[in-house]
C-alpha cells in the first residue's frame, strides 16, 4: 500500500521534479542493490539493473502508475530486470555457440563481418551525443566507472550522471533502433 510521503514523491515525479527522483533515489539504491546482490551474487549486474531502475522510474513517470508500496515496487522491478537480463544473457550465449560450433566457418566470417560493422554503426551513434553526455556515457560503458564514480571524478552530481546517462541511451536506442535485434545476438 502506497505511504502518503509515496504518493507525494510518485505525484512530484510525475511533475518532473528532479529531487523526487533524488529522495527516491537516496531512500531505496542502497536496500535495493543489497536485495539483488543477494538473489544474484553478481555486483556488475547488481549496479547496472538499480541504476536503470530509477532511470526508468524517470523516463515513464508520466505513465506509471504505481499500486503497491514505491519500495515493493522497486524490488519488483528490479528482480524482473535482473531475470529478463541474465535470461537473454542465456541467448546470446547459446547462439554465439551455435554460430561458432563446426561447420559454420563462413557464418563465422560474416558474423565478424556484420559485428565490426555494428561496432562501427555504435561508435558513430556515440559520437553524434553532445560532448559531456559522451564522456559520461563513454565513463560508463567502456570505463565500468558506478554513477557516483563519475560524478566524483567529473565533479558533478549523481543526478547530473543520471540525466545525461538517460539522454544517451535514449538517444542511443533512438539510433540503433534498426539494427537493435542483431546487437543482442552479436553483442
Amino acid at each position: 500500500m502506497l505511504t502518503s510521503e509515496d504518493l507525494f514523491l510518485l505525484q512530484k515525479l510525475k511533475e518532473g521534479d528532479i529531487h523526487a527522483l533524488e529522495v527516491i533515489f537516496n531512500k531505496h539504491y542502497n536496500n535495493l542493490s543489497r536485495y539483488l546482490l543477494l538473489l544474484f551474487k553478481n555486483e556488475l549486474l547488481v549496479e547496472h539493473v538499480a541504476q536503470d531502475i530509477f532511470i526508468y522510474l524517470w523516463e515513464n513517470r508520466s505513465e506509471i502508475e504505481i499500486n503497491v508500496s514505491l519500495e515493493s515496487y522497486i524490488y519488483t522491478a528490479g528482480r524482473y530486470k535482473a531475470l529478463n537480463q541474465l535470461r537473454n544473457a542465456r541467448l546470446q550465449e547459446a547462439v554465439r555457440e551455435k554460430l561458432s560450433s563446426p561447420g559454420h566457418d563462413e557464418a563465422s566470417a560474416d558474423l565478424a563481418y556484420e559485428k565490426k560493422e555494428l561496432e562501427k554503426l555504435i561508435e558513430e551513434a556515440i559520437s553524434t551525443l553532445p560532448p559531456r553526455c559522451q564522456q559520461i556515457f563513454r565513463l560508463s560503458r567502456e570505463e565500468d566507472m558506478t554513477y557516483r564514480q563519475i560524478a566524483e571524478y567529473l565533479k558533478v552530481s549523481t543526478n547530473t550522471v543520471e540525466g545525461q546517462m538517460s539522454i544517451a541511451l535514449k538517444k542511443l536506442r533512438s539510433a540503433l533502433k534498426p539494427v537493435y535485434f542483431k546487437l543482442l545476438i552479436l553483442s
